[in-house]
């Protein structure tokens, strides 16, 4: 497994040009408030922006065994704006709008799985 700072290495470009996780990532290793990281600041405007700052806030302030366990909902919710606003936050998607449930759920597995990850239990 890789250190927080590995991750944070690992996690460029930033910006437009990475991943949610990698924004993400970069973001948890930002000194200073992680909502303030030049790393997210496009994901706190358009018309999710609340919904993100919601999830990431539980994220942050996440205090389950599992980090971010409890923020799960929040996160699809966030997840679906985008998917709903697609001209803002494409690069966030991932593949097509109509996936089946086997698709769906092999994507909320990987989220958990990128949580265990990148948060691992102490």
């Amino acid at each position: 497994l890789k250190s927080k700072s590995e991750m944070a290495e690992a996690a460029k470009p930033s910006g437009k040009d990475a991943s949610l996780e990698e924004n993400l990532a970069e973001a948890q290793n930002y000194e200073g408030d992680p909502l303030e990281c030049p790393c997210i600041a496009h994901m706190k405007e358009g018309p999710c922006g609340e919904k993100f700052i919601t999830a990431y806030k539980c994220f942050i302030d996440s205090k389950e065994e599992e980090k971010g366990s409890d923020c799960i909902e929040s996160f699809r919710a966030m997840q679906q704006c985008f998917a709903e606003n697609p001209e803002h936050y494409k690069e966030f998607l991932g593949g097509d709008e109509e996936e089946d449930d086997e698709d769906e759920k092999e994507k909320k597995k990987r989220e958990e799985e990128w949580y265990t990850y990148n948060f691992p239990k102490n």
